[in-house]
């Protein structure tokens, strides 16, 4: 694959030996290292990653992040969690093992927006007051009659209006449509110590680029600039609730902010050569994947426990004909078919296991519900 020369204006502001890649099947752009060499898009893991023209695919937005949030995941503790992972997998695939797992982990940036914008606003809202009323109750008992006293604490609703000039600063808001699936899937990311943006953080990186642009971004910025009017009256008004909150805001002097966190991606084939993607993040190390069972493997067992129920059989068949000619023998005859057709029922049992975590496993799992709502985000 060759790199087409017409996207290096562009690099200005990135840095050198960086490559502009677009996914087919997620629409995903990339900014890439010349020197990864990826086989497959580690985003959604469904197509190969090629090069680009920015002028003819025109990204949502090309301009390089100001801030970066750096990968603090240690290598010792990604390496156990994916161990664990395959461990808890039951008859996993061939191809899911940990050292496969470790070797194909690719580092990924994803990129979000932070806010600021000074807001002129009107509005109202209810506080409330927590107090407590204190009653008795009576109880009768073998020592008699016995009052109790009972705090419940109520709260007292006021209705307040105001106005409010104010600059707020770092209001996030999604770069990404999946943003919302990726948080849910993977948690909130520690954003207190972000590193300004420098070339050499890309280095084994790769960064997925915002498909929505601030102009598209500004009604998410919007609601947080609200949530954060919204706490800012509550404090004002020393109040332990508010609700209702409503205003009419001018917004003025906006700037924004892309700001980037890690996660990593990795995948495993499955039996029918299908990629299944392991998403881990960033700082914590947490993982999340596709559980897939082997039905290969599930019909290996069920064969070798059938094979064994076979063989108890027969030899219950042999104990059976010298009991013909040894009565003592006979006994030990019936309870070996007891055995051997208890153990010829439980050979279905790897099948219907592997079975009903390929196909059922999203309906009990809530990781695995999650990652399928993230994965059907990315290929709307």
């Amino acid at each position: 694959m060759t790199v087409d020369t017409s996207v290096e204006h562009w690099t200005k502001s990135w840095g050198s030996n960086l490559a502009l890649s677009h996914c087919q099947i997620c629409d995903g752009n990339f900014i890439v290292p010349l020197t990864l060499e990826t086989d497959l898009c580690p985003y959604c893991g469904r197509a190969v990653l090629t090069y680009i023209d920015e002028k003819e695919d025109k990204p949502a937005y090309i301009y390089a992040p100001e801030q970066i949030i750096p990968f603090s995941a240690s290598r010792d503790s990604l390496q156990q969690k994916l161990t664990q992972f395959v461990k808890k997998s039951w008859f996993a695939p061939a191809d899911l093992t940990p050292q496969n797992l470790s070797s194909r982990l690719q580092p990924i940036y994803l990129p979000f927006w932070l806010v600021d914008a000074s807001a002129e606003a009107r509005w109202q809202a209810e506080v409330g007051f927590d107090y407590q009323i204190v009653s008795h109750r009576e109880n009768y008992s073998d020592s008699g009659w016995q009052s109790e006293k009972i705090k419940e604490t109520k709260v007292r609703w006021e209705p307040r209006l105001g106005t409010l000039q104010r600059r707020y600063h770092n209001c996030p808001a999604p770069a990404l449509e999946e943003h919302v699936q990726w948080r849910q899937l993977l948690g909130n990311f520690r954003t207190e110590s972000p590193q300004p943006y420098q070339i050499e953080s890309l280095e084994a990186a790769m960064v997925r680029l915002p498909n929505r642009p601030p102009d598209d971004a500004w009604p998410d910025a919007e609601a947080s600039l609200k949530a954060a009017a919204t706490a800012e009256v509550q404090q004002a008004a020393k109040a332990d609730h508010i609700r209702q909150f409503r205003w009419s805001a001018a917004y003025s002097e906006q700037n924004w902010t892309q700001m980037l966190v890690p996660i990593f991606a990795t995948y495993y084939r499955d039996d029918d050569d299908v990629v299944r993607m392991v998403y881990a993040h960033g700082q914590t190390g947490e993982l999340a994947g596709q559980r897939r069972a082997s039905l290969k493997k599930a019909r290996r067992y069920a064969a070798f426990i059938g094979i064994g129920a076979a063989f108890l059989f027969t030899l219950s068949l042999i104990l059976a004909v010298i009991g013909f000619f040894e009565s003592a023998v006979l006994p030990w005859a019936g309870m070996g078919f007891m055995a051997a057709v208890g153990l010829g029922v439980t050979a279905v049992f790897p099948i219907l296991i592997a079975y009903s975590i390929n196909n059922f496993g999203i309906f009990t799992d809530a990781h695995q519900r999650r990652l399928a709502d993230l994965q059907d985000a990315i290929w709307e």
